[in-house]
């Protein structure tokens, strides 16, 4: 079930993820096209475009990391459970 609900959150993510990047270059597309009279209103677009993409880059990066970080501990976790059952006799009582 946690897995179900790690893999349909991270669908949603992916997705979301795609959205965005697809805006973005639809916004860096239409400032290229549009014809700006004033260049004050051309660097106040693609400033904004430029921090929204920066945004975008920084929060993909985090939640990679997050995964990682995730990942790895989930390995220790599953490893330490290893160790523990074979140091254990199998008829053992724990407590």
């Amino acid at each position: 079930e946690t897995t179900d609900e790690l893999e349909n959150l991270s669908l949603e993510i992916k997705k979301a993820a795609n959205n965005v990047r697809s805006r973005l270059k639809s916004m860096e597309q239409s400032i290229e096209q549009d014809n700006i009279q004033s260049s004050a209103d051309l660097r106040i677009r693609k400033s904004q475009h430029s921090v929204l993409s920066r945004k975008f880059v920084d929060v993909m990066t985090k939640y990679n990391e997050a995964q990682v970080d995730f990942r790895e501990r989930s390995k220790w976790r599953i490893q330490r459970q290893l160790e523990i059952s074979k140091s254990l006799p199998c008829n053992s009582n724990i407590f």
